[in-house]
C-alpha cells in the first residue's frame, strides 16, 4: 500500500479475565490473562485500535516483545506457538469516545470491528481480539471455496 507501518501500545496488563473471556479463551474462573491495548498506524495516522487478550502462557511471551513493531503472530511462531486457526466476526459499529481519542476522529464515526478467536495447532485457544478499524483506511478479503465451506451467517449482537 506504499505506507509506513507501526504502532503505540496503549496498555499491556496482566490481569483477572472477565467472564467473556474465561468462556472465550477456555479458562478456568480467576485465571489470568494479559490484556494489549495497541494502535496501529499507517505513515504515523492511527487507523486501527487491537484490543487483544492472550492466556497466561501465551501472554507473558506477547509482553515480552517489542510491541511497537513486532508481528506479535510472526514472533508468536518463532516461539513455537502457531496461530493454526480463527473465527473472525465482522461488523460495523459507531467509534465509542475511547475509540475516538484513541484515533483522533470524532465519536460515533463507522468503523469496522472484527472480533477474532484465534486457535493453536492443538485447537487450543491463544488470543481473542476485538479489533476496531477505520473505514476507510482498510478492506477485508474473503475467500470462499466449495471445498471448504466455513461460511456462516449469525445475527448482529
Amino acid at each position: 500500500m506504499g505506507e509506513v507501518p507501526g504502532g503505540r501500545v496503549i496498555a499491556m496488563r496482566r490481569r483477572e479475565a472477565k467472564p467473556a473471556e474465561t468462556e472465550r479463551l477456555a479458562l478456568p474462573p480467576g485465571a489470568q490473562v494479559y490484556h494489549l491495548t495497541r494502535v496501529r498506524l499507517l505513515s504515523g495516522h492511527p487507523v486501527m485500535i487491537e484490543r487483544g487478550v492472550y492466556p497466561d502462557r501465551v501472554g507473558v511471551l506477547v509482553a515480552g516483545m517489542e510491541l511497537v513493531t513486532d508481528s506479535i503472530t510472526e514472533r508468536l511462531e518463532e516461539l513455537g506457538v502457531v496461530f493454526a486457526d480463527a473465527e473472525h466476526v465482522i461488523d460495523a459499529v459507531a467509534a465509542t469516545a475511547e475509540d475516538a481519542r484513541l484515533l483522533e476522529v470524532r465519536p460515533r464515526v463507522p468503523m469496522l470491528r472484527e472480533r477474532r478467536l484465534t486457535t493453536d495447532l492443538a485447537g487450543a485457544p491463544v488470543e481473542w481480539s476485538d479489533d476496531r478499524y477505520l473505514g476507510g483506511a482498510v478492506a477485508f478479503s474473503v475467500r470462499n471455496s466449495v471445498a471448504v465451506n466455513a461460511l456462516s451467517r449469525t445475527p448482529t449482537s
